[in-house]
């Protein structure tokens, strides 16, 4: 969170101090309280207007996260990819130099050409605080960090709520480029391998 605050205007809570507990060896965050209600519970109440303004704020945001380029494929600092899409063993993905390896390791030929850049890695409506039709910050960044530019919409799109308004109003989709084809690999390689 430090380093988007640092290099975005996305809104963040600010972090005053990160810890691993001893008993747990789980890693504990301070940070920043922002009022504010999560987006999936009050989504259906929008009207039109507020739904409009909470998905522009919601592109803009994307968009200066993808302005942030990375030159590998993995967390944040350097180390493995951080996603429960893959195994939770810190040496089982990455990192990856290039997305030709990523590919190579977990999808087909298709999946090439595309930009690696700052994704956030977990863009679902209960991550997104909102007051009113502002949307005041994008929450849980544990997973965040360089993908290729396809990875935000397939990973969004990988267990969505169907029944949510969100959904069905393809909120996503004018928030990010959606990258259909893409997800058609995920879906199929994922019913493959897992």
């Amino acid at each position: 969170m430090k380093f988007i605050r640092s290099r975005t205007t996305v809104p963040v809570p600010q972090v005053h101090d990160a810890y691993t507990d001893e008993e747990s060896g789980m890693v504990r965050i301070v940070m920043e309280y922002i009022p504010g209600n999560s987006l999936d519970a009050v989504w259906d109440t929008y009207t039109d207007s507020q739904k409009e303004s909470v998905i522009a704020q919601l592109r803009g945001y994307m968009s200066k996260l993808r302005e942030i380029k990375g030159d590998f494929i993995g967390s944040i600092d350097g180390t493995w990819c951080n996603d429960h899409y893959f195994d939770n063993d810190p040496e089982a993905y990455g990192p990856f130099p290039s997305e030709a390896e990523f590919n190579c390791d977990v999808f087909l030929e298709v999946m090439k050409g595309h930009g690696i850049v700052m994704t956030h890695n977990d863009l679902e409506p209960r991550n997104i605080l909102v007051r009113g039709s502002e949307a005041v910050a994008l929450l849980d960044w544990e997973l965040s960090g360089y993908y290729p530019e396809y990875w935000e919409y397939c990973k969004a799109m990988r267990r969505p709520n169907w029944e949510s308004g969100w959904v069905r109003d393809r909120a996503l989709e004018r928030v990010i480029k959606p990258y259909r084809m893409e997800l058609s690999v995920i879906w199929n390689t994922t019913e493959i391998i897992w």
